[in-house]
């Protein structure tokens, strides 16, 4: 629980954010309407990406590298950076619209866990939070 709660906290800091190689805009964080868990189609989510200003952010994600060593020839020949992870309060038609897109994660805040908040250890991942889900938390007691 208290790794879960500085997760939490770290992914809030403009800072740690950043430093950990996110592009984030000047008004981050920020709280999504309830309205966004609605959208249904990857073109409407890519739409309100680049109204909040995470153009940056979706083109860093969309570049991938090849990986070094051996694990070229085992199937694993390209690495991908994280992108923006969605907590949403419960499952909808958003899960299907943005698996089309490379890199960003979305959850529901009931499996919300570390290795999702801190990649690798790394804490500070680029999280958007809807208002639905803040109040889902509230009602689970991390924030006592």
């Amino acid at each position: 629980l208290k790794a879960i709660r500085s997760a939490i906290s770290a992914t809030m800091l403009k800072e740690t954010v950043v430093e950990r190689g996110h592009f984030a805009p000047d008004s981050y964080p920020f709280v999504l309407d309830e309205k966004f868990e609605s959208l249904d189609k990857t073109k409407k989510v890519l739409q309100s990406f680049e109204k909040l200003g995470l153009q940056e952010e979706l083109q860093r994600i969309y570049h991938k590298n090849i990986r070094a060593g051996k694990g070229k020839s085992r199937g694993r020949k390209y690495k991908s950076s994280k992108g923006p992870l969605i907590v949403v309060s419960k499952n909808s038609g958003l899960e299907k619209a943005v698996a089309n897109i490379p890199g960003i994660d979305i959850i529901d805040v009931k499996n919300l866990n570390t290795e999702l908040l801190a990649p690798g250890g790394r804490p500070g991942r680029l999280t958007l939070w809807t208002s639905a889900a803040i109040g889902e938390m509230e009602k689970q007691g991390l924030f006592k």
